[in-house]
C-alpha cells in the first residue's frame, strides 16, 4: 500500500515592513496654574473691605461731628455730649417747657414762669450752638423775648417789690422797679441775664413827697371818699383812683400804710380832675394860643390857651441824675406810639408822645403810677389817658415851657 505523505503548508514569508520614524518625544510638561479666578475673587473680597472700611469710616465722621452734639457738652447744665440733634432739641424741650425763673430784689423774691413773662427758648438755635461748642464746654441757651408782654408782666408783678415812700420824721424811702432798664437789658443779652436762673431787679428809690404837699388841713381840692373793702390794700386804692399813695397817706393821717381794716373811710383826692388856681400856677410862654408848661418842682404840667389855665396834672419828671431839661421849647414830632431806648433802658410802644427837645418829651406811662414825683429817665410822665388828652390839644409848634 501506498503511503500517503502530509506536506505542511508553506507560509509564504513576507518580507519586514520598514518601521516610521519616530520623531524624538518631549518631556512631559508641568500642568498650567489656573491663577486667574482666584485672583479676581481675591481681589473683589478685597475691595469689598475696603469699601466697608470707607463707609463705617464716613458713619463714625457723622456720628463723631456732624449730627451728634460734641462729648461733654451742657446746655445750661443740662448734658447733652452724644445726642443727636433730634434727641438734644427734645430733651431740651422736656427740661425747659415749664421752666421757671427767680425775680428778686435785695429784699425778696419770687417764682414765674418764662412764658409768663414772655420768654422763651429757641430749640433749634440752641442746639445748633451746642453743636458747633467745643467738647466739654457749657453753652447758654438762645432765648427770645417779646418785650411788649415782658412789659405788662413786670409792671403786674412791680407790686410785689415796690415800697411806696412815707413822708413823716424820719421820712421812709420807697422803691419801685425800673421797668425800662429791666427791658433793655433782656433785650440786650437775656441769656447773660438768667444764666443763673434768677432775673435780679432793678429798683429806683424813690423820695417821699414833701410832709406839707397834701394833708387834711391844707388840701382844698375835690376829692372822694372811699369804703375800705375786703382784700383791698392801700397801693390798690392808689390805682384804682390814679392818685399816689403817699396821698393818701398824708391826706388821712395814715401812720401805717399796711394796717387798713375792712369799712375805713378814707378821703381820696381826685387825682387828675383838680385844677390849680391861676394865681398858683406858673405863668405860659405865651398869652396867645395854646401853651404847655411843665414844674418839676410841683410835679404838675399845665395847659393854656389864649392865657387862660384850662387843665393841670400831676407828671414824673426825671430823676436827679437823669434830670428834664429846663427852659422853652416847642413840640416839633407827635407820634401815637413810640419806642423809647437811651444808655440803659428800652420802652416799646410808648404812647401819645410829643418831642419837644431832642429825646425830651411828654408821654403816656404804662410801667408806673407813682405821678407826682421824679421818677422818670428825663421825659415828663403822665397816664395813658391824660398824655392822650394833651396829644389830642397840643399841635406840632405848641410852645412847652419847663420850670424848676
Amino acid at each position: 500500500m501506498q503511503q500517503t505523505q502530509f506536506h505542511r503548508p508553506v507560509t509564504p514569508k513576507t518580507q519586514a515592513q520598514p518601521q516610521p520614524a519616530r520623531h524624538p518625544q518631549r518631556p512631559p510638561s508641568a500642568p498650567r496654574r489656573r491663577w486667574l479666578p482666584y485672583a479676581l475673587v481675591g481681589g473683589g473680597f478685597m475691595l469689598a473691605v475696603m469699601l466697608t472700611l470707607c463707609a463705617f469710616s464716613g458713619l463714625l465722621v457723622i456720628y463723631l461731628t456732624g449730627e451728634r452734639i460734641p462729648q461733654g457738652v451742657t446746655v445750661a447744665g443740662i448734658a447733652l455730649g452724644g445726642e443727636q440733634v433730634e434727641a438734644a432739641e427734645a430733651q431740651l424741650q422736656q427740661a425747659f417747657g415749664s421752666a421757671t425763673v427767680t425775680l428778686a430784689d435785695n429784699v425778696r423774691s419770687h417764682d414765674v414762669s418764662l412764658q409768663s413773662l414772655g420768654i422763651s427758648i429757641d430749640y433749634p438755635a440752641t442746639v445748633e450752638q451746642a453743636q458747633n461748642a467745643e467738647p466739654g464746654a457749657n453753652v447758654l441757651p438762645v432765648y427770645r423775648v417779646d418785650l411788649v408782654q415782658t412789659q405788662n408782666a413786670l409792671i403786674d408783678l412791680s407790686e410785689r417789690f415796690n415800697v411806696e415812700p412815707v413822708a413823716g420824721d424820719p421820712p421812709q424811702m420807697g422803691r419801685a422797679m425800673d421797668i425800662p432798664v429791666m427791658l433793655d437789658r433782656l433785650r440786650a443779652n437775656a441769656a447773660q441775664e438768667l444764666a443763673d436762673g434768677v432775673l435780679d431787679l432793678v429798683m429806683i428809690e424813690v423820695a417821699p413827697p414833701e410832709p406839707e404837699a397834701v394833708t387834711a388841713q391844707n388840701y382844698t381840692g375835690p376829692s372822694t371818699t372811699h369804703i375800705v373793702e375786703k382784700g383791698q390794700e392801700l397801693g390798690l386804692i392808689a390805682k384804682l383812683y390814679n392818685v399816689a399813695m403817699a396821698d393818701i397817706v398824708n391826706l388821712n393821717g395814715i401812720t401805717n400804710p399796711d394796717l387798713l381794716y375792712v369799712g375805713q373811710e378814707l378821703l381820696i383826692p381826685a387825682g387828675g380832675v383838680y385844677v390849680p388856681d391861676k394865681t398858683d400856677a406858673p405863668p405860659p410862654s405865651t398869652s396867645a394860643g395854646k401853651a404847655i408848661v411843665v414844674s418839676v418842682s410841683t410835679q404838675r404840667i399845665y395847659a393854656y390857651e389864649n392865657g387862660e389855665l384850662i387843665r393841670s396834672h400831676l407828671v414824673s419828671t426825671g430823676l436827679p441824675k437823669t434830670p428834664t431839661v429846663l427852659g422853652d421849647y416847642s413840640v416839633y414830632v407827635k407820634y401815637v406810639a413810640d419806642d423809647m431806648s437811651g444808655p440803659d433802658y428800652f420802652l416799646p410802644q410808648v404812647p401819645y408822645t410829643m418831642y419837644f427837645f431832642q429825646g425830651y418829651a411828654v408821654h403816656g406811662t404804662y410801667w408806673h403810677n407813682a405821678f407826682g414825683r421824679a421818677m422818670s429817665h428825663g421825659c415828663v410822665n403822665l397816664p395813658v389817658s391824660e398824655a392822650e388828652w394833651f396829644f389830642n390839644w397840643a399841635q406840632v409848634g405848641t410852645p412847652v415851657r419847663v420850670v424848676a
